[in-house]
């Protein structure tokens, strides 16, 4: 089967159309057009390479839809959701809340929750997903204790697990929800349950992007065991890379820096601990991708890293000058620079130098490291991503469009050495974008319309 694209504008180059054979592009060019079985009339769309979102949680994505998306609410209209779900739901579940974008920058409480639900159990994490608040009836179930429902990490952790939050994600709805975002790959962190719907929907042909799942340590011996390593897998999906967690973040209070209120936050790995880790699961082809935030916990796992290649610093917000060397592989995501501006977030939290150190993308590839954009969900949408890095305020952090998009598509060849550009010889991975809205995506030349 053969589908020609007419009347576009490819990004980066002058070409008329693009011409796709059995999902791989055959031929770009200008001028005549050539025959195929299908023609499509682009009407003079944008089209990119598909967006690889190189840091996400499908899980999450799938968790809000069928509870409560809280993302972007101001403090009433948390409550009021809250307050309408507890009349027909069993629980209450919601995810996205942001307390420093409310006029009000004072977190949620038990006691709030308690007030207009007292009997069932209501838990609304934050849009960090590193700390949630819960009501009384939660805490009781959960058997950990808050600050005034307010709980971080490890408890939280407990709380997800003790009520089994994630065994219903609907995966397939999340999945469609990336494709209308034009996201045609995924950097996925997933737990096993998640695993075994992926194998599942692979096995059933049911797989629309492509997905390179990464694991988080519990699981980290039952790979290693089986013989699995990273890259193991086809081009729709691969076994990812050891997820680690040196710190939390900045929102819950939990990232490894020193705060504007004087207090320091260490890192939650010893050196020599997690040196230790990714030298086991390097020697057995296992990648190790590593969440570091704070500046002393990208520290401690730029020389745990030293000398190895092929691993991962997730993150990499709050970054000296020392930390920029060409040998470190970086994702970033642009989305969190919503929060870097005066009053926001990073100065609240940080004060005012953070301002000056905080996500520098220039700087990280001025200095040759290897830079790819995800967005941890924050929100899912690579073109709210690249609008930020090339529009930001600060030096130090501006990309030019050719750079955001390209560290928003290379992600693609972690699945695939064709993958990421658009060339002949490649795999079909497009996405159309008409007025700053996705029009089409395409996968391996499947094409989703919006």
């Amino acid at each position: 089967m053969s589908i020609l694209l007419y009347n576009l504008n490819v990004f980066g180059e002058e070409w008329e159309y693009i011409l796709i054979r059995n999902g791989k592009i055959e031929k770009t060019g200008t001028g005549n057009l050539p025959d195929a079985g299908k023609k499509l009339n682009m009407n003079n769309a944008l089209i990119y390479p598909g967006f690889c979102d190189a840091h996400t949680h499908l899980e999450n994505v799938g968790l809000m839809h069928g509870t409560l998306d809280l993302t972007g609410k101001q403090r009433d209209e948390v409550l009021g959701m809250v307050e309408r779900a507890c009349e027909t739901s069993a629980r209450v579940v919601g995810r996205g809340w942001d307390e420093s974008m409310w006029k009000d920058a004072h977190m949620l409480t038990g006691e709030e929750l308690d007030a207009i639900c007292p009997q069932k159990v209501v838990i609304l994490i934050r849009e960090d997903g590193h700390l949630a608040v819960i009501n009384s009836r939660a805490a009781e179930i959960c058997n950990v204790k808050s600050e005034n429902g307010i709980i971080r990490e490890d408890a939280l952790s407990v709380c997800i697990k003790k009520l089994n939050l994630f065994s219903t994600v609907d995966l397939h709805y999340a999945q469609n929800y990336a494709l209308s975002k034009g996201i045609t790959c995924v950097h996925d962190f997933a737990t096993l349950n998640t695993f075994k719907q992926y194998f599942k929907m692979h096995r059933r042909g049911e797989l629309k992007i492509r997905v390179y799942a990464s694991f988080y340590d519990d699981a980290y011996k039952l790979f290693r065991d089986a013989g699995l390593y990273s890259g193991f897998g086809d081009s729709f999906l691969k076994i990812g890379a050891l997820k680690l967690f040196a710190d939390g973040s900045i929102g819950a209070g939990t990232a490894a820096t020193r705060y504007a209120n004087g207090s320091t936050i260490a890192p939650m790995l010893d050196r020599a601990h997690l040196k230790e880790i990714v030298n086991d699961a390097n020697a057995h082809g296992i990648r190790v991708f590593t969440h570091a935030i704070g500046d002393l916990a990208i520290e401690s796992v730029i020389e745990a890293y030293e000398g190895t290649t092929g691993n991962r610093i997730e993150h990499f917000e709050i970054v000296r000058d020392e930390f920029l060397k060409d040998w470190l592989s970086v994702c970033a995501q642009p989305n969190f620079l919503k929060w870097a501006k005066e009053g926001g977030l990073y100065h609240k939290k940080l004060g005012a130098e953070s301002l000056l150190i905080n996500n520098p993308y220039r700087k990280m590839l001025d200095s040759g490291m290897n830079v790819l954009f995800g967005s941890d969900c924050m929100p899912m949408d690579p073109l709210y991503g690249i609008r930020l890095a090339t529009q930001s305020e600060y030096p130090h952090q501006r990309l030019s469009v050719d750079e955001a998009v390209r560290a928003y598509t290379l992600g693609s060849r972690y699945m695939a050495s064709n993958l990421g550009e658009i060339k002949a010889g490649y795999l079909a991975d497009l996405v159309a974008v008409k007025d700053d809205k996705i029009t089409m995506t395409m996968v391996n030349g499947k094409i989703y319309n919006f």
